[in-house]
């Protein structure tokens, strides 16, 4: 009795037949048939892809909206308000532009920087407030 012959597999890879061993060829045309059930599935419920909404000018995934971004206003809005702090505070004088830059540029704590200045700490306080207020009038006009 002649030994019956092995059953071949293939699968077409850039438009040729390969042969495969019989795990492949069932793994591919099981990942095949599953796409095309999804594509079916998606045709049946309508889904749009967005890359379907393309055009010259624009992708359709360009079109998501992207919620985690900050708005143009937002980031306009903060351009000019810095716009308007740098030049309130080149308008400081040196040492006030020293205590503004240690407390909010470098972290110090007043307590911190009057002692650096053997300065009392209300002193350096209130010379911030001051500061502060000004910017505060400065940006209200």
């Amino acid at each position: 009795m002649a030994q019956a012959e092995e059953k071949k597999y293939y699968i077409k890879v850039q438009g040729e037949l390969i042969e495969v061993p019989k795990e492949i060829h069932l793994t591919y045309y099981r990942m095949d048939r599953r796409a095309r059930f999804l594509d079916e599935k998606d045709e049946f419920h309508g889904t749009v892809l967005y890359s379907d909404l393309d055009n010259e000018e624009i992708t359709g995934e360009e079109m998501i909206p992207d919620f985690d971004s900050e708005a143009v206003e937002e980031i306009a809005i903060r351009r000019v308000l810095n716009e308007r702090v740098h030049d309130f505070l080149s308008k400081l004088t040196q040492s006030e532009q020293a205590l503004i830059h240690v407390l909010y540029f470098e972290g110090l704590s007043e307590r911190r920087y009057a002692k650096m200045k053997n300065t009392p700490h209300m002193t350096v306080h209130d010379r911030k407030t001051r500061i502060l207020e000004k910017l505060r009038k400065t940006l209200n006009s």
